[in-house]
């Protein structure tokens, strides 16, 4: 199989021109990734911010319950006596001894 020389001169154009087209979609390629990875720094950063901004929120509340604790230490027992002793919804109020 030979090549001619009307062959040739169609050939070559078409290998420059497959040659741009893969050199044009691997500097997209590259661009993609570039971009993605660029995306991708930016939302780790904002879960960053939102993980020291949710802790310094629980902090915070952290502290306001360090105050409130006394306080509120007597309520919670008073209120788990009364869960102690809250009435059943369905079994009754009576014991019957007799029997």
């Amino acid at each position: 199989m030979s090549w001619k020389s009307i062959e040739m001169q169609v050939a070559l154009p078409r290998t420059q021109d497959a040659g741009k087209l893969q050199e044009q979609m691997l500097k997209q390629n590259q661009h993609f990734q570039e971009s993605l990875a660029q995306s991708q720094l930016k939302d780790i950063e904002q879960k960053r911010k939102r993980v020291q901004e949710f802790e310094s929120i629980n902090d915070v509340k952290i502290k306001d319950e360090d105050e409130q604790g006394v306080n509120n230490s007597e309520e919670q027992k008073a209120k788990s006596e009364y869960d102690e002793f809250a009435e059943h919804p369905y079994l009754g109020k009576k014991i019957d001894f007799s029997g």
